[in-house]
């Protein structure tokens, strides 16, 4: 280790032989070989008095060290005192993110499904007044607890402004900053400050950070309130028992599960009992459950969202019944929704998000996992364990889970995050042996792969855009914006690989954390506009704005709402039965064949009334529609309804086209069905019934 290089700049770590070293306090200098440092500076550190990049302490050595290593009863403590080089990390780390997660939340993408999901219920409960009951298309949601909503609302009126794409994604803003203080501050006292570095600015500058920061999804809330839970009852165990942090640490704990649960109800019960209950069990933690904390905590755990609980379930009776459906359901695959994700290849399902979540760092992730398993001197050992049990135990819950979808895995990668601050701490070493044809091996690995994906990534983008995007941005647009966002990839990879071989590590790691961030920026503004244009849900939604209020008044959506076409729309409309009573009408138990029926059942007998009814639906369910439909009716001797086209999306892929459908004609020329249908155009045509009865067989 070199001169100026701390060997330890944490209390209680493993003191090395030799000569004492002064604290890691020294002032920032150009970064070069010899010295091991790195040079630049975060908002609100000043550039001259960043501490130098964080070196790896030494191994503990001598008689003393042997013996702590033989009986393993000293394990290694990083959280005590603060150093002026943990705080001046912390505070770069913390702003560099802050400008990152905030950057033009109001451009770039469209809102998503989920997003609007989120944004179109906020809006309605803000303009209801009505905070308790979330409403969607003017039906009660009860699917969700209200935490998303009531933030959402709260970003608009800090803003001043209604509930815009920009209120939305503002509260995962927050979450994504408050996310890497979590992992830096947990890494920390598992590994100390280099490693809390290497976790924080690799957290900061994932896809996860960079893709959920920029999102209005409410998953990223819940994965941070949950990191913060458990990282708050690890450290708490972690305490001497009469230490009065340690109850605060065990209240803190409550408190932000108690506050997940509000924000999605009651995802924290599993995702923050089933990692403690298996650390209690399997490292033999059961002395610390006797402490009177815990009955305190428990209290601040009901407070956030009991009270909600309760006064929705006195307003809407059906409220039990369908979070039973939503959650239990969901999880053991009666929900219809999720019908055929049970299949084998579904238990693999989960490393889809693991890898792209974690990129650019997703080639260390086995190297992380597999090290957590070696005992290192440096990292307290039972968090180590603590961090492997956290992230199995959920993906072995998530796994299970029949309903599966990938942002529902973001608070299992938080403890991979930290160990990969662990294996990058490693690896970006700038003290660590070298091994110069590894070294060129790692380079040009990162200057072939990296150029190499950024050239398929065309040919993928040129195949969706003749396939779905040709509605989206010309290809002139389209092509350019993503050779700006690759090259600024392609030049990064080969800077960084250039300075790692040349034994710069810790600049090598900086490199690939800026050209995450400036990559980032440079997409959000000029390639996301147009790949999330969602331009066939807007198309959609203003011809919906062009119908008068009578006839929007007449609109019934078929199967569930698509949220982007209400939010971009204004124009509300009712399912053809509402959600809660046709849970009521099968006695609590959902079936989709039942649900069908009835749906079924409920549309013919309003197209046969003579008052105008608008029906909403995908293209696929007309179709099917006006195909499976004339022989039900035929069986049970009805006569076929008249069925006549009036709207229908004019861009996109089929699969992304929506149609509005009456019984009576629109004040329009009909429009034939574009693209035709060849399942509509094979179906034999029932005998007309009088002369106001047509099917429509064009597509």
């Amino acid at each position: 280790m070199h001169a100026d290089a701390p060997k330890s700049s944490e209390p209680g770590e493993p003191a090395a032989s030799g000569p004492p070293t002064p604290p890691l306090t020294g002032p920032v200098r150009a970064w070069s070989p010899r010295a091991g440092q790195a040079s630049g500076a975060g908002p609100g550190v000043p550039f001259r008095t960043l501490p130098a990049f964080p070196t790896a302490p030494a191994a503990a050595t001598g008689p003393t060290a042997a013996t702590t290593a033989a009986a393993g009863a000293a394990p290694v403590r990083h959280g005590g005192d603060w150093s002026t080089a943990r705080t001046a990390w912390l505070l770069a780390l913390v702003g560099w993110t802050a400008v990152v997660a905030f950057f033009a939340l109001g451009d770039g993408s469209q809102l998503d499904i989920t997003g609007c999901w989120v944004a179109q219920t906020a809006r309605e409960m803000r303009e209801s007044g009505d905070w308790v009951v979330p409403r969607f298309s003017g039906e009660t949601r009860m699917q969700k607890s209200p935490g998303p909503y009531w933030a959402v609302i709260l970003a608009s009126y800090l803003r001043g402004t209604p509930v815009d794409e920009a209120s939305a994604r503002l509260p995962n803003a927050c979450w994504a900053v408050l996310l890497v203080l979590t992992v830096y501050l947990l890494a920390a006292r598992i590994g100390g400050t280099r490693v809390a570095v290497f976790a924080g600015f690799a957290t900061a500058s994932s896809l996860l950070v960079l893709t959920w920061s920029h999102r209005g999804g409410s998953d990223l809330g819940l994965a941070t309130l949950v990191a913060a839970s458990l990282a708050s009852f690890w450290a708490a165990f972690n305490e001497d028992d009469s230490s009065q942090r340690r109850g605060t640490l065990f209240l803190l704990g409550y408190l932000t599960a108690g506050l997940g649960m509000l924000y999605k109800m009651p995802m924290p019960i599993a995702c923050v009992g089933v990692p403690m209950v298996c650390y209690v069990v399997l490292r033999n933690r059961w002395k610390d459950l006797w402490n009177g904390w815990h009955l305190v905590g428990v209290l601040l755990f009901l407070l956030p969202w009991l009270p909600w609980a309760v006064v929705a379930c006195l307003s809407e009776p059906n409220a039990l019944a369908k979070w039973r459906v939503e959650y239990l359901d969901r999880f053991t695959g009666d929900l219809p929704n999720v019908e055929g994700q049970g299949a084998w290849y579904c238990y693999f399902y989960y490393l889809i998000p693991l890898a792209v979540y974690t990129l650019p760092f997703t080639l260390s992730v086995p190297g992380a996992l597999l090290g957590a398993l070696r005992r290192r001197p440096e990292v307290h050992r039972d968090g180590v364990w603590f961090l492997l049990i956290w992230f199995v135990s959920l993906l072995v819950f998530y796994t299970a889970s029949v309903g599966k979808e990938t942002r529902y895995f973001l608070p299992a990668l938080p403890p991979v995050l930290i160990l990969l601050g662990i294996e990058l701490a490693r690896v970006f070493d700038p003290e660590g042996a070298r091994a110069p044809g590894r070294d060129r091996l790692i380079a040009w690995l990162a200057l072939v792969l990296v150029p190499t994906g950024c050239v398929a990534g065309f040919f993928v983008l040129r195949w969706w855009h003749r396939e779905h995007g040709v509605v989206q941005a010309p290809w002139d647009l389209l092509w350019p914006a993503y050779a700006g966002t690759a090259g600024v990839v392609a030049l990064g990879a080969a800077t960084a690989a250039w300075l790692y071989q040349r034994h710069r590590r810790g600049a090598s790691f900086g490199a690939i954390v800026g050209t995450m961030w400036l990559a980032f920026c440079v997409c959000w503004c000029a390639l996301m506009p147009m790949l999330g244009a969602e331009a066939p849900a807007r198309d959609f939604a203003a011809q919906l704005k062009q119908l008068d209020v009578g006839q929007r008044a007449a609109l019934r959506q078929v199967a569930q709402q698509d949220p982007r076409i209400i939010w971009h729309s204004g124009v509300r409309f009712p399912r053809v039965i509402d959600q809660l009573k046709l849970l009521e009408e099968q006695g609590g138990q959902r079936s989709l064949a039942r649900e069908e029926r009835l749906v079924f059942d409920e549309m013919t007998r309003q197209l046969a009334e003579p008052a105008l009814v608008l029906f909403v639906a995908a293209r696929e369910h007309y179709v099917r529609f006006l195909t499976e439909g004339p022989p039900m009716l035929a069986a049970s001797e009805r006569p076929w309804p008249p069925t006549y086209l009036w709207l229908q999306t004019r861009v996109g892929s089929k699969r992304s086209q929506f149609v509005v459908f009456g019984n009576q004609p629109p004040p329009w020329p009909e429009p034939p069905l574009t693209p035709p249908s060849a399942k509509l155009q094979a179906t034999v045509t029932p005998p007309p019934e009088p002369e106001t009865t047509r099917v429509h067989l064009e597509e």
